[in-house]
């Protein structure tokens, strides 16, 4: 009898301690300055996507990988106008001379994304009462920038060279499993260990504040999740818009773009606020 009463009490903390968080995050939401946040983030998130695309393709060609995956899913999601735009970037080769100034302004331009993340979660952290110095904070988003590239370039190896990898240790070892039947179990679930990755150190590197890596898991599984189906049914509807781009022309493909990276950017927002509501409950 004890134990069952002791198990419906824990039962009873767990549940309390669920719609505690939930009280929360909508009182830390109803903050006016999360109002607008997930428009400018769409909105520097547009600005860095270009920027970004520049030092992935300019990494991936040091390692003389193949852009061919990239490519083939910016064809199937944009429009023929983007596309063109898109290829002359991946066509280009910068000169020597130039590559370097070509790097260091891109890591710029494309750290807006991460400088405006970097706000908002100082301002989360600190309750509204720091927002950092603006050169020591740019220059944490481009180190950001620079780590995030690494890791999607990391992915790109993965996903393209892994199997030749597990090829040459499968021989090393002598293992006699077939490789290939591996690499099909093993392949998806790196690839997702590395998306994951990759939010979770924009979460962890961005705040000014020391933080506990375990604290902002939570955060970065709702992430982690909530891009991904936003980014299916996204998928799903641009294959299915052709009546649209037809009426309408490329202004349908730019509004369906549009509304992703903005669902996109309030996912990451209530991210945000799910690691601050957790490392407040951790306190308490």
């Amino acid at each position: 009898m004890k134990e069952a009463g002791y198990r419906n009490s824990e039962h009873m903390t767990i549940k309390k301690k669920f719609f505690r968080m939930i009280y929360l995050g909508i009182k830390e939401y109803q903050d006016p300055y999360y109002q607008g946040i997930p428009e400018q983030i769409a909105f520097y998130f547009i600005l860095s996507i270009f920027p970004s695309i520049v030092l992935l393709t300019q990494l991936l060609g040091v390692f003389n990988l193949s852009i061919d995956l990239m490519q083939n899913w910016f064809e199937k999601n944009f429009s023929s106008e983007a596309m063109s735009f898109l290829n002359k970037i991946f066509e280009f080769h910068p000169q020597t001379t130039t590559n370097f100034f070509l790097i260091l302004m891109a890591i710029w331009a494309a750290s807006r994304i991460q400088f405006i993340l970097l706000r908002v979660l100082n301002y989360s952290y600190s309750d509204g009462q720091e927002f950092g110095n603006f050169w020591l904070d740019r220059l944490r988003s481009m180190m950001a920038v620079v780590v995030t590239v690494i890791a999607m370039v990391f992915i790109v190896i993965v996903l393209g060279y892994g199997e030749l990898v597990l090829e040459f240790l499968a021989t090393r070892l002598q293992i006699n499993s077939k490789v290939d039947w591996i690499w099909t179990f093993l392949r998806w679930p790196i690839a997702g260990a590395l998306y994951f990755f990759i939010i979770f150190l924009n979460y962890y590197m961005l705040p000014k504040c020391k933080l506990k890596a375990r604290s902002v898991v939570p955060g970065t599984i709702f992430c982690a999740v909530g891009m991904l189906v936003v980014t299916i049914f996204y998928s799903r509807y641009t294959t299915r818009a052709v009546t649209n781009n037809i009426l309408y022309g490329s202004m349908a493909s730019l509004s369906i773009l549009m509304f992703w990276l903005y669902f996109i950017s309030w996912v990451f927002v209530l991210g945000i606020i799910l690691n601050k509501v957790w490392a407040d409950m951790k306190d308490q």
